[in-house]
């Protein structure tokens, strides 16, 4: 069996990660002061 390979990404304000929806992601409790935005979608590119 391959070895899985595990990242991890530091946010920072105004970073957009995109990644496939099959990849495992998990994220850690957010406690700061300000607003943490989320935001989810299925993306089905076109076949022009």
């Amino acid at each position: 069996m391959a070895k899985k390979e595990k990242y991890t990404i530091q946010a920072e304000a105004g970073l957009l990660v995109i990644f496939p929806c099959y990849f495992w992601h998990s994220t850690i409790p957010f406690t700061g002061d300000s607003k943490r935005i989320c935001i989810s979608f299925n993306l089905i590119p076109l076949d022009r």
